[in-house]
């Protein structure tokens, strides 16, 4: 399968800390890989790296398309800028205007969203701004996504919505790497790394 990234020998430091040791990682289009560990492990230095976000204190990073990052509930950078409506958000994809009202329509529903469509996004509670994150995300279908915590402030049921989401990028040849807590949500991920203190376990 065709690669959408390539990490060759990243590492990352904050000073004379050392967040993350040098790794290698390449996602395949369609992937699920997914990041697990306790806090401080790395997981989130792994993720902004991938999603371009934060530059590698060493190694290279290839990718092949653009990249999403997205954190759940009140972390999420995409969500937190957005002044104005959940719909207004999801319509700032930056895809052709009829696919992305199409596409945010359907996500909207998808995940119990449509009530909420005309709110402002700063009025939403924590779980109501997860949903949203992953909403996004569906909507942009990035070559990458990297979902930080997705279910954080989720419920059972925004739990099998995130699951689903997942699976549902995947189907249309995202590569998606998820950092989570929950060993249990993603069972049939093709990938699976464990992190403990920045280093590979």
């Amino acid at each position: 399968m065709t690669a959408a990234l390539d990490l060759e020998a990243v590492s990352r430091r904050f000073g004379t800390r050392l967040a993350l040791a040098p790794l290698n990682l390449r996602l395949s289009r369609g992937s699920v890989c997914t990041v697990e560990g306790a806090n401080g492990a790395g997981k989130t230095t792994l993720l902004r790296i991938a999603a371009g976000l934060l530059a590698p204190s060493t190694g290279t990073r290839a990718a092949d398309g653009m990249a999403l990052y997205a954190r759940s509930g009140s972390g999420a950078r995409a969500v937190d800028r957005v002044d104005g409506s959940v719909a207004r958000l999801l319509h700032l994809a930056g895809l052709p205007r009829s696919e992305v009202r199409r596409r945010a329509d359907d996500v909207l529903c998808r995940l119990a969203l449509q009530p909420l469509a005309e709110r402002r996004v700063d009025e939403l509670s924590a779980g109501e701004r997860g949903r949203l994150s992953l909403a996004l995300v569906a909507a942009v279908r990035p070559a990458i996504a990297c979902l930080d915590e997705p279910t954080a402030s989720l419920d059972v049921e925004g739990r099998r919505l995130a699951a689903e989401v997942v699976g549902d990028l995947a189907a249309v040849g995202c590569a998606v790497l998820v950092a989570t807590h929950d060993p249990d949500l993603l069972p049939d991920a093709d990938g699976r790394l464990v992190l403990t203190a920045g280093l590979v376990a």
